[in-house]
């Protein structure tokens, strides 16, 4: 007859315990094949105590796309909106498609970026915009973003709920729950194929020169490949095919005051003025920089931070001109990243090119505009 469950043994019902430790229930008219062993009054044990030795973790890969975007954060910064299968959305944090609704209605998400204001382009630089041609509202983002995840997740199955809240308090501080991965991109090798290769890129923003000029994601990959996206149609090309594009102006970092910059599928606008820009060689520099990286093989910063600390660890003049070697490796627009957030590269300059180079510290400059004492940073000199 059908066993009973319940939470906890009655008068009418025996618990036996299993050769595994977990329970048995018996029917109250089901005689008892052991008597003996019979326990009143006994808790089932119907679940272990995890050990330290039980932990384990899974790793799982979700597909997803980019569409373009900004968002306003005092400024107004471009950014390729990650959408994933399972209905999560970056835009500098991950969140389920109800959540992102609320960052489209309270300005954090936006499709446009008002005349007279600068718009940021990470790893590229910075414009002031005039005469802007927006495509796009918040619902009609929010409408092309559920599109995307339809097209990845067709039953739109198991997307994942937030529950409203994307933080939790650990002690006293408050924790993402889910973070906020770093977009890479990946190519198909064998697109057709059951179990889909997948070769991991980088991307970085360029200028395509064409009759305007199309802001593009330049996609460099583990095998050299590269690609143009962010355009009417993706182009591929080799290294020497991006190299022979930069001699001959088509790629290019800078913009001419009055250069019109399409965004396929936001819109466009005039760069009235260049506030900065990436130089195309150290750009280049840096594409030779993370296909290094993606093949397992330190990049230019963290061969600048290792003969950093060869050097702290005993200051020489040769192992200083290691480090000025290293050091102008580096891409001027990484340079900024082979220290910690707070002192970024001024440390090292120091020892290159002199104590002075604290003036340029931001913390020191600030104290010094209020008044305040003047933060020092030490570096060791060379011995001897």
């Amino acid at each position: 007859m059908p066993i009973q469950i319940s939470p906890a043994e009655t008068d009418e019902q025996q618990v036996e315990k299993g050769p595994i430790g977990l329970a048995k229930y018996l029917a109250p008219d089901e005689p008892d094949p052991a008597p003996a062993r019979a326990v009143r009054d006994a808790q089932p044990r119907l679940a272990l105590v995890p050990m330290p030795a039980d932990h384990i973790a899974r790793t799982q890969t979700i597909d997803g796309v980019v569409t373009p975007a900004f968002i306003h954060n005092s400024g107004y910064f471009f950014v390729n909106l990650q959408v994933y299968a399972d209905g999560l959305v970056n835009c500098w944090e991950l969140l389920d498609l109800p959540l992102f609704r609320g960052k489209l209605s309270s300005g954090w998400v936006v499709t446009s970026v008002p005349d007279g204001k600068a718009i940021s382009i990470h790893g590229l630089g910075n414009w002031k915009v005039a005469s802007g041609a927006w495509q796009l509202d918040g619902d009609a983002l929010y409408d092309r973003v559920t599109a995307l995840v339809r097209g990845l997740n067709p039953r739109m199955e198991n997307l994942h709920d937030c529950h409203g809240q994307t933080t939790e308090l650990v002690g006293k501080v408050n924790r993402s729950i889910l973070g906020s991965p770093r977009e890479m991109p990946v190519r198909l090798a064998r697109p057709d194929a059951l179990f889909k290769e997948r070769i991991p890129g980088e991307s970085l923003s360029v200028f395509v020169r064409d009759d305007d000029y199309q802001l593009a994601d330049l996609r460099v990959f583990k095998d050299g490949a590269v690609e143009l996206g962010r355009l009417a149609s993706t182009e591929t090309l080799d290294r020497a095919g991006l190299s022979a594009a930069v001699r001959d102006g088509r790629i290019v970092t800078t913009l001419p005051a009055g250069s019109r910059v399409r965004i396929h599928g936001l819109g466009s606008f005039v760069a009235a003025e260049e506030h900065s820009s990436v130089d195309i060689h150290e750009l280049l520099r840096d594409v030779s920089d993370r296909v290094d990286k993606l093949n397992g093989r330190a990049g230019s910063v963290q061969r600048c931070r290792d003969a950093y600390e060869v050097y702290a660890a005993e200051p020489s003049e040769a192992l200083r001109e290691e480090l000025r070697m290293a050091y102008e490796s580096v891409p001027e627009h990484n340079r900024m990243y082979v220290g910690d957030m707070d002192t970024r590269d001024v440390a090292v300059r120091m020892v290159l090119y002199g104590e002075q180079e604290i003036e340029s510290w931001s913390h020191r400059r600030l104290a010094r505009s209020k008044g305040l004492p003047l933060p020092e940073i030490r570096v060791p000199k060379p011995k001897g």
